[in-house]
């Protein structure tokens, strides 16, 4: 009898948990060695007492996962820069700082700058190790490219966390990039010193040339910039508008290589290589041709985290096709996100990685009751149902993180995906037929490029169409982590139910459909709990008070604030917002809190116990200081860098508290 029965799904995510534990726990390199050597000797002990025994003990079971669990964290250890002897974070900073790095990855640039990862190899004249976004004006001489050697001196930052309360936090997000400071440049500072012929040098020339070759059908801009992103995994040219349309539509999923595009290529590879099977060694010959082209393809995209875990995934859906085992999907999953996360830890925290793994095994779980809704045995009805079914599985699937990540629940998804999922599998198809023709058959290519020219613009216009649609889409949903959790609990009760269709098991279904409005209740009831009073991080004045479920703001142009109160109104769980002229004297729990505008009026018969400074207001801050004793000074965003300055080191010798909100962030008091 096998010792090792545990499948590798469950072991899979007990090695994921403790990748998450690491990162939130930070136990110490010593902590993390005893904890395996510990998880290690129980586990060989009871592995090789298990031989001797008919069944497994369950403590065999949890050693097994408990020695999974303590292998995460140690991958996230050694996988974090910070916990390199040599990172630059611990040397010392100086005013400028003399970098010596090489350009790692292209970012997509935004109006003013190109982005890159540059990865260090000096700090200051020592070596040195770790990661830096780096910004490059446009309108510098030279682009960078990856694979760029390249001198610096400049000042080192710390990427500025999020400016406002439960908006996005860029800082987190590169944080699990390793990526903590971050350089801007001016224009023609920087040195390239030399241009090292890397793997990503050499891709990134192919990639480019590959791209210029459709420059012969003089596409517009918006139809290059989906062919670069379906064919080369590019989305650096996308505008706003496409972006912003394909997602309110729920297809935002189709311009990011991901599982749905590789697996299209791998059926199409496939059927082009049926013939081979008739040959000998042909199913060999097919598994590694299959094999090779799906990772040249990876290798052209830059390899992607979203690119690289679906290659792996067909990869291992491939050997196990050649073996004969394609039901094996589940461990197919389970190693596919297990090797990635073995190499990349920190690739638990992308969001693209999470929502393509939930989708896959949405999809596979659902997939045997499919057939029970078949209407028609006739192909194209078979086709379109299939279409709904899958797309209403991997909606089920990521349905929780994308309320938590993205707030908002697309209706038309269905309507989107019917003939989004064929037309842009046709764009797929009918690109890589004609990248190669572009350099030997160019006529042939061209004519071929009007109709996948065709096929995108009226892609493009039915995603339009349907992103219009403003009751097609609910947007600002009030979600949490604990809400996203206890979701998932309804899925997997319902899935269980499913597979269990017994009257009893109805109970797991209603348990945690009740735990789940529980924990709304509970998540809503302690976000609503309390007051508070929040002073934005805005280049012009806003303050907002909660008290506890409704929102009050004060600002004179509430139309540059509607993104803002938004994000605050839905992550208090607020149930009212509304918007007053900015007042002078504003009051907030028995404290007053007087406002000082332009106008630099501050009599007051009531002296405040904070001041709020605003739009530069001409005063003599000492004076005002010693008039009405103030417990706190504010400055918002909306005063002069210098200006600031000069007030901080005013409060600073009246020893007053201070607070900057362009330096600082935004101010909260409760």
């Amino acid at each position: 009898m096998k010792v090792f029965k545990f499948p590798l799904l469950t072991i899979t995510i007990s090695f994921a948990i403790g990748i998450i534990a690491e990162y939130n726990l930070q136990w110490s390199l010593s902590t993390l060695i005893v904890s395996l050597f510990l998880c290690l000797g129980i586990f060989c002990f009871l592995f090789w007492k298990s031989k001797k025994a008919l069944l497994q003990n369950t403590l065999f079971g949890i050693t097994t996962y408990l020695l999974a669990f303590t292998l995460g964290m140690m991958s996230f250890y050694i996988h974090s820069d910070l916990n390199s002897k040599n990172h630059y974070s611990k040397k010392s900073f100086e005013e400028t700082n003399s970098i010596r790095a090489i350009v790692s990855t292209t970012l997509k640039p935004n109006e003013k700058y190109n982005k890159y990862f540059i990865t260090l190899s000096h700090f200051n004249d020592s070596i040195a190790s770790g990661q830096l976004l780096l910004y490059v004006p446009k309108t510098n001489n030279e682009t960078l490219h990856c694979g760029d050697e390249i001198w610096l001196n400049n000042a080192v930052y710390p990427v500025p966390k999020a400016f406002n309360p439960y908006q996005f936090d860029y800082s987190k997000y590169l944080e699990k990039q390793n990526v903590f400071h971050q350089i801007y440049t001016q224009e023609n500072q920087i040195k390239i010193i030399q241009r090292h012929k890397t793997t990503d040098y050499y891709i990134e020339n192919l990639r480019n040339n590959l791209s210029k070759s459709f420059e012969i059908h003089q596409f517009d801009s918006k139809t290059k910039a989906i062919i670069d992103a379906l064919i080369l995994g590019q989305r650096l040219e996308l505008d706003k508008e496409t972006i912003a349309d394909y997602s309110n539509a729920g297809v935002i999923h189709i311009l990011a290589i991901s599982g749905l595009h590789i697996s299209i290529i791998y059926f199409f590879i496939v059927f082009l290589l049926k013939p081979l099977k008739k040959v000998r060694f042909g199913a060999e010959i097919q598994l590694l041709i299959v094999l090779a082209i799906l990772w040249l393809f990876a290798l052209l995209t830059g390899l992607p985290a979203s690119v690289t875990r679906a290659v792996t995934l067909f990869s291992f859906i491939s050997i196990g096709n050649y073996f004969n085992q394609p039901k094996a999907i589940y461990n197919a999953l389970a190693i596919s996100a297990f090797l990635i996360l073995l190499v990349k830890p920190n690739a638990i925290f992308d969001i693209g990685f999470q929502l393509s793994y939930a989708a896959v095994l949405s999809i596979v779980l659902f997939q045997p009751f499919y057939k029970k809704l078949y209407f028609s045995e006739n192909k194209i009805a078979v086709y379109f149902t299939d279409t709904i079914l899958v797309s209403l599985a991997a909606q089920i699937g990521v349905l929780p993180l994308s309320l938590y990540y993205f707030n908002q629940l697309p209706l038309l998804f269905l309507l989107a995906n019917l003939v989004i999922i064929p037309l842009s599998s046709l764009v797929l198809i009918a690109g890589i037929v004609i990248l190669p023709l572009n350099y030997v058959l160019p006529t042939v290519a061209v004519f071929l490029g009007k109709i996948l020219e065709f096929n995108i613009q009226f892609m493009n216009d039915y995603i339009h169409w349907i992103a219009q649609f403003k009751s097609g889409i609910i947007t600002n949903i009030s979600f949490s982590g604990w809400l996203t959790f206890s979701m998932y609990l309804v899925i997997v009760a319902f899935i269980y139910w499913m597979y269990h269709t017994k009257v009893k098991n109805i109970k797991y279904i209603l348990a945690s459909i009740l735990l789940f409005q529980l924990s709304y209740i509970s998540v809503k009831w302690n976000e609503n709990q309390g007051s508070e009073l929040v002073v934005f991080n805005e280049k012009s004045t806003l303050i907002g008070i909660k008290n506890q479920n409704s929102v009050i703001a004060f600002t004179d142009i509430p139309e540059n604030h509607n993104t803002t109160l938004n994000h605050y109104t839905r992550g208090t769980f607020s149930d009212s917002l509304r918007i007053f002229p900015m007042q002078n004297a504003i009051s907030f729990q028995n404290k007053r809190i007087l406002v000082i505008d332009s106008f630099g009026i501050y009599k007051t018969s009531i002296p405040p116990e904070i001041v709020v400074l605003t739009q530069n207001p001409k005063i003599n801050l000492a004076r005002l200081i010693h008039e009405i004793q103030p417990k706190e000074i504010i400055a918002d965003k909306s005063n002069y860098k210098s200006t600031v300055k000069r007030w901080e080191a005013t409060c600073r010798k009246e020893k007053i508290p201070f607070h900057a909100i362009a330096e600082k962030g935004f101010y909260r008091l409760k």
